[in-house]
């Protein structure tokens, strides 16, 4: 049985006796998240791909976090983690540097039950490239996408297709595997949101076989930070839009920055 007053401990902005129904906005943040924070800001706050001390410990701080997310997503790799501000500037990037595969022509599938951060972006590019939008509606009974309208509306000319795994206006769950199957059969790419499922139920990655999927720490008691996952061969493929000493290559591993934080082999993780 679970004992509600020892959970509420673990959450400080509890304390105040205020009750908090704000889940499109995010949860509340948990003490552990708190006092890890702290002690990166006390220990080893430091702009990262430095030489020096604190700037390795921030790097292993950070390739230790892209491991733990890839385990909770099981990615194959850590490689294929990114982090930033949150889900929408996350799919920004990401459909920017997809843009620059795109021509005239192409075709993008949007739904009409997705959070605009996986529909205007999109939109967006389409714009941009002179690309058609082709819309999936809901069937309004039971407020599911109606997948029919997908399978129909995905064509040989498809080249992405953005879904939702579940809705952050109703909760309704959909059927991303049979999405990206669809996608895959004529060579499109899959984009997920799974930013209201993936504090509820279990995400594999490798399983669903997803191009890319997003979701937002600050919605399973973490910091304000969005996760995207990317298969490693489609982040690696892409243009980065960055500045010029930045990698061109996808994120660094877990060993690569442990290693230039300690080179003694023995202090590796395996």
């Amino acid at each position: 049985m679970l004992n509600s007053d020892q959970i509420r401990a673990h959450f400080p902005a509890l304390a105040s006796g205020a009750i908090f129904f704000d889940n499109p906005g995010g949860t509340q943040v948990a003490q552990e998240t708190v006092q890890y924070m702290e002690r990166y800001l006390y220990s080893h706050n430091a702009n990262h791909g430095g030489r020096f001390h604190t700037s390795r410990a921030s790097d292993a701080a950070i390739a230790e976090a892209r491991l733990a997310v890839a385990d909770f997503l099981n990615a194959a790799r850590p490689e294929e983690i990114v982090f930033g501000q949150n889900m929408t500037s996350l799919t920004l990037h990401i459909s920017r540097s997809l843009a620059r595969t795109l021509k005239a022509g192409d075709e993008i599938v949007v739904t009409r039950l997705d959070h605009d951060a996986n529909i205007a972006p999109w939109l967006l590019i389409a714009e941009d490239r002179g690309c058609t939008v082709r819309w999936i509606d809901i069937n309004p009974e039971d407020c599911t996408l109606n997948m029919q309208e997908m399978e129909a509306a995905i064509t040989p000319r498809t080249k992405i297709v953005a879904v939702g795994y579940a809705s952050n206006a109703v909760g309704t769950v959909n059927d991303v595997k049979r999405a990206v199957q669809l996608a895959h059969q004529v060579g499109a790419l899959c984009y997920i949101d799974a930013v209201q499922y993936a504090p509820h139920k279990p995400i594999d990655v490798k399983e669903l076989d997803c191009d890319f999927l997003a979701c937002s720490a600050y919605k399973f008691f973490g910091p304000h930070t969005g996760i995207l996952y990317g298969k490693y061969e489609q982040l690696d493929q892409l243009t980065a839009y960055k500045v010029r000493p930045a990698s061109n290559y996808p994120p660094t591993s877990l060993r690569r920055a442990l290693k230039a934080l300690n080179p003694s082999p023995a202090s590796w993780v395996q």
